[in-house]
């Protein structure tokens, strides 16, 4: 009963004793080439449902029968069931046994058991991945990321609780192309849900997007339906979001974050305000929000509509004018997650044309179990057992070194371009255990299409050049992620030998750099793994000079190895390791290091170090000192707005019984908040916290103040002693005479000047 359902494996692949170059677009986009796979879902015991878009941009489904799957370094426990066949694997890696199930119950009763032993068995844990994993098939294949259906969609509410008395839904607005709408409370909730429903069943999405859709929208929508009594339709197959109970984690940067998912038939769920941090790799942005997020990019509009979040309720009430202004402040508001995806999501829509994952999943899935998928699904393609990970250990990371701090310019930053990669490219160093020869031949197939791709970007314009553009992002990080991989505690082809040899080679290639600078008359000033920045020799005045600089360099190093030109500044602010500000040649602000850009410093905090930084590159003192003064006169005085001196939380339940007095704060306003939110507060003159609309003028001065004194310190290595620094920046309390410390003039001589 088998042969119907099962599947053989591609039968050039499974006879190679290692891949050869020809193989590469076949193990990279997998050997379905069905196009135009918009989703896929489970559909009863041992079937898939595929949607896909037909040529008339409809979308039709397509069913096919799917055998759920695992590979087992033992056998035993699945040799005598009758609804399991077990083929064996070549080669001799440990993991050779492929057991396929009759149905998904099979599956599950078989592994239940079996799952909890630890380490006996590898495969995903979903029907769809495991049928995207051995069919060889991918989503959005022929498609470009224009053509994926995104609507997007933001809820104005009475309060941010849905079980408030006085809770309610007033506003769903949606945008799905050129498609904008808002639906307005009209008569009862109920009535306005219907709506909804019936709008997302005509527009049809692909994708749902908002901006802590997860964290706000969507559980806000399906609580308030529950009340109403209204089945939510919003899938394909007209069922309800599937809310997942159990917090799941999204792998952001180096870190992972909690969140609670939700699931819609048929569609792919992506959340902006998740998003936003996995894009936001080099720390650039101080907050996430949607409008800090869109200011912070460049991209708000001047036409905008801003409305304060605590004065709805009132606008709400006040009538139709008021209204009509809430109803454009919502559309403004899912035009901006429109415009934030074009610009961060293309990387996913394309990296999902090649791994054997869904859009949301790779939406929230890190780079390193990526490639795992990637290096599994190419080995049971060729048929090939599957080794067990190595157990994690230390190894040395990436030469970082901060040479040089003061104020500097003009600055040049150079950049070995994908330094591991190209080391292991050059070096031919891989995983022992790949004994195919998948991850150079995958590394460097990317390598090739990622240079085609950004030839391409330079050669056409428009939609064309952004899905070029896309494309080249999406190779970029799977090329990156290639030597990541080999450090991957998870990864079952992980290798920390190789992952410690590429990088004492990173190290040693980038002192290489750093020594040919200064040979060359050049200042290095702060060295982080793969590039340097530098003041250039002062014969050094443009940016043709600057490349044909770094290019010299660049020829200094071994072949395959490319030193590019990464970046030019009027000034640079070097403070300690990986903590320097930037001035770029558009009078633009940079700021790197969590001790120049912490999210945890209120606002006002946050603003003094900006305008603090961009005077001491000016070369300005007096100005510093201004600004110390005038903040702290303003601190002193209460004239400083709630919130500019206010912090943002979120309230995590794991969290919240250590922090006592947000516990506190919590506890004495029931109805006020729930878990998942993110809550304003300032700290009160008592010590106890407090939300910021309660405040009245009751802050903490004295915190304040010491605050804005420990966050000037940050500053303190670019005086000669700890005397000068004081007469720079003197300790100012609530009873200080501000104009008398005025008055006392520090000395000229200060380190950097």
């Amino acid at each position: 009963m088998f042969d119907a359902i099962s599947r053989t494996f591609d039968e050039v692949l499974a006879s190679r004793e290692r891949f050869v170059e020809a193989d590469a677009p076949t193990l990279l986009y997998g050997t379905d080439l069905t196009e135009g796979v918009v989703a896929i879902e489970p559909y009863g015991q041992n079937e898939v449902m595929l949607y896909r878009r037909d040529p008339r941009g409809r979308t039709a489904t397509e069913r096919r029968v799917m055998q759920p799957w695992l590979v087992a370094s033992d056998p035993a426990p699945f040799a005598n069931r009758a609804d399991a066949e077990l083929t064996e694997l070549r080669g001799e890696l440990p993991y050779k046994h492929l057991v396929s199930f009759a149905s998904w119950e099979s599956y599950r009763a078989a592994t239940a058991q079996e799952s909890r032993r630890g380490g006996r068995i590898l495969g995903p844990a979903s029907l769809v991945s495991q049928f995207l994993m051995r069919s060889g098939l991918t989503l959005f294949k022929g498609m470009a990321y224009p053509e994926l259906r995104r609507m997007q969609m933001d809820l104005e509410t009475l309060s941010l609780n849905p079980a408030d008395p006085d809770a309610a839904i007033i506003m769903i607005s949606i945008r799905q192309g050129t498609f904008e709408d808002v639906i307005v409370l009209e008569s009862t909730e109920a009535e306005l849900l219907e709506r909804f429903n019936a709008a997302v069943a005509k527009l049809d999405p692909d994708v749902i997007e908002g901006h802590n859709i997860f964290g706000f929208d969507l559980p806000y929508l399906v609580e308030r339906a529950r009340r109403a009594g209204v089945p939510l339709t919003l899938g394909r197959d007209r069922s309800a979001p599937r809310m997942v109970e159990r917090e799941q984690q999204v792998r952001v940067g180096p870190l992972s974050q909690n969140y609670t998912a939700a699931f819609i038939h048929g569609r792919h769920v992506i959340d902006t305000y998740l998003q936003i941090q996995r894009f936001d790799v080099a720390g650039q942005f101080s907050r996430y929000g949607l409008k800090d997020v869109i200011r912070q990019m460049g991209l708000e509009r001047a036409d905008r509509v801003f409305v304060d979040r605590s004065t709805i309720t009132d606008m709400w009430k006040q009538g139709a004018r008021d209204r009509d202004t809430l109803a454009q402040y919502a559309l403004d508001d899912v035009r901006d997650v429109d415009m934030l995806s074009r610009v961060i999501l293309p990387t996913e829509f394309y990296q999902t044309q090649i791994l054997p994952v869904t859009y949301q999943r790779s939406a929230t899935t890190g780079t390193g179990k990526k490639i795992d998928d990637l290096m599994i699904r190419t080995y049971l393609s060729a048929g090939h057992s599957l080794p067990r990970p190595q157990a994690p250990r230390p190894y040395p990371g990436g030469y970082v070194e901060l040479i040089a701090s003061g104020v500097f310019g003009p600055v040049v930053k150079c950049d070995v371009e994908s330094l591991y990669p190209s080391i292991m490219l050059t070096r031919d160093i891989a995983a022992q255990t790949d004994v195919l020869g998948a991850f150079p031949l995958l590394l460097r197939d990317l390598t090739n299409r990622r240079i085609d791709a950004k030839r391409r970007v330079r050669q056409t314009e428009g939609e064309e050049q952004a899905t070029w553009d896309g494309l080249q992002g999406s190779f970029k990080i799977l090329i990156n992620s290639f030597y990541g991989y080999l450090g991957f505690g998870g990864g079952i082809f992980n290798d920390f030998d190789a992952a410690e040899q590429v990088t004492l080679a990173g190290q040693a290639l980038i002192k290489d750099v750093v020594r040919h600078l200064r040979d060359q008359d050049a200042e290095p000033i702060e060295v982080d793994t793969d590039g340097v920045y530098f003041s250039p020799p002062s014969q050094i005045t443009t940016q043709d000079d600057e490349e044909r600089f770094v290019e010299a360099i660049g020829d200094l190093l071994p072949e395959g190895i490319r030193l590019a030109h990464d970046g030019r500044y009027r000034h640079m602010l070097s403070l300690k390791q990986k903590t320097y500000a930037l001035i770029d040649y558009d009078d633009t602000l940079i700021m790197k290091g969590s001790a120049l850009r912490s999210r945890a410093l209120e606002r006002c905090f946050q603003r003094f170090l900006r305008d603090a930084a961009r005077a001491f590159m000016e070369a300005d003192r007096e100005a510093v000192r201004d600004l110390y003064f005038a903040l702290a006169e303003a601190l002193q005085t209460k004239s400083v707005p709630v919130h500019e001196i206010s912090q943002w939380t979120m309230l995590r339940q794991d969290k919240i019984a250590s922090r006592t007095r947000i516990k506190a704060l919590l506890d004495a306003n029931p109805g006020r908040w729930r878990y998942g939110e993110r809550i304003e507060m300032y700290e009160r003159e008592d010590g106890a916290l407090a939300f910021a609309e309660d405040y009245t003028n009751d802050e903490n001065t004295t915190v304040l103040l010491r605050r804005l004194r420990d966050v000037a310190e940050r500053f303190e290595m670019l005086f000669t002693d700890r005397a000068e620094f004081d007469a720079q920046f003197p300790l100012i309390k609530v009873t200080t005479d501000l104009e008398a410390a005025r008055q006392k003039e520090p000395s000229r001589q200060l380190g950097l000047f």
